[in-house]
């Protein structure tokens, strides 16, 4: 330990380290990133086949999010075993022990049945299926529907009580709904495309709770929603349309795949729905992911504000790229 510029007698933990400990998240990457290059050298060893959503796709192997971990691999009992060494000199070389109960396999419907059981038996994983929510996401399953959503209004009825409604002012009201109310799908949206409906159904709540009901019946709403989610300078009150907000969220996303596109998720993306285009060229696929989906929504808002930036000009299109502003 370095402390004033001098490095301190060298000690050993005898307790290992609290939860809140300002050492404990870096351990914790050092720790992970030795499972990631057990599984790299694996993979470079031919042990084990890492999944690739197209052709071209970068392999993956393993992915790390918090404290949970995705292993991907084929589907055949040799890899299983090559999983499963893989896990038990992790285990020995860190002390951590793996909770198989807590562990869950999915496998493709084109797997047969008799090599899902020979992979269960091997890893001792019991579980088959995925949980509904995932790292605070819906796990998409087909089309989002808005039942996908349903947990953000029951949120929202347990933020938003009669009791509340009733005994707080109109200032009181405004900062809870922009700070708490707004704020409960911001990192839903973030990801995933709201529906129409449920935008409408999540604003008509805050509606009823901003302007409040008595004897079971609600009052007069004495302006319009349009009014009301206009910022205060132009005579409004300054809440979000859930809709716009969505879309721009979304298209930061887009925003992130232009400005980095060498990271492993824009590559992923590119090899999969756009191999030979650039992201803002492309035509979309109709049956894009649920995620995917998303990002196209927002890609439709970036591409109105994008403009090229003049350098030697060797990569602008002049009759199609936007290069100069627009009235």
């Amino acid at each position: 330990v370095r402390m004033n510029g001098e490095v301190l007698e060298p000690f050993t933990p005898s307790k290992g380290l609290r939860q809140g400990d300002p050492l404990s998240p870096y351990l914790f990457l050092c720790v992970a990133d030795g499972l990631a290059n057990i599984f790299k050298k694996a993979v470079l060893g031919g042990s084990i086949t890492p999944v690739e959503v197209a052709r071209n796709s970068p392999g993956i192997s393993n992915l790390l999010f918090a404290d949970d971990s995705l292993v991907f691999f084929k589907a055949t009992t040799e890899q299983a075993l090559a999983v499963k060494d893989a896990l038990a000199l992790f285990q020995r070389c860190t002390g951590q022990l793996l909770s198989n109960s807590k562990c869950s396999i999915l496998f493709s419907e084109h797997c047969p049945p008799e090599v899902q059981k020979e992979i269960k038996s091997i890893l001792a994983i019991d579980t088959s299926t995925f949980e509904s929510k995932y790292l605070g996401l819906p796990t998409p399953e087909g089309r989002m529907k808005d039942a996908n959503f349903q947990p953000f209004m029951d949120r929202f009825m347990k933020r938003c009580s009669d009791w509340d409604g009733r005994f707080m002012s109109f200032a009181a009201k405004e900062v809870h709904v922009k700070s708490i109310v707004q704020s409960l799908p911001v990192f839903t949206m973030g990801v995933f495309k709201l529906s129409v409906g449920f935008c409408d159904k999540y604003e008509r709540l805050i509606r009823e709770f901003w302007w409040g009901e008595e004897e079971g019946r609600r009052k007069v709403h004495w302006t319009a929603w349009d009014q009301l989610v206009k910022p205060k300078r132009a005579g409004g009150i300054g809440f979000r349309d859930m809709q716009i907000f969505n879309q721009a969220l979304l298209a930061r996303q887009g925003w992130r795949l232009l400005q980095r596109p060498k990271s492993l998720c824009a590559r992923v993306l590119k090899s999969k729905y756009y191999p030979n285009g650039e992201l803002l060229d492309t035509s979309f696929a109709s049956d894009a992911s649920q995620a995917w989906k998303g990002i196209e929504h927002g890609l439709e808002l970036l591409k109105k504000g994008l403009i090229w930036r003049v350098g030697n000009g060797k990569r602008i299109q002049i009759q199609r790229d936007q290069w100069i502003p627009r009235k």
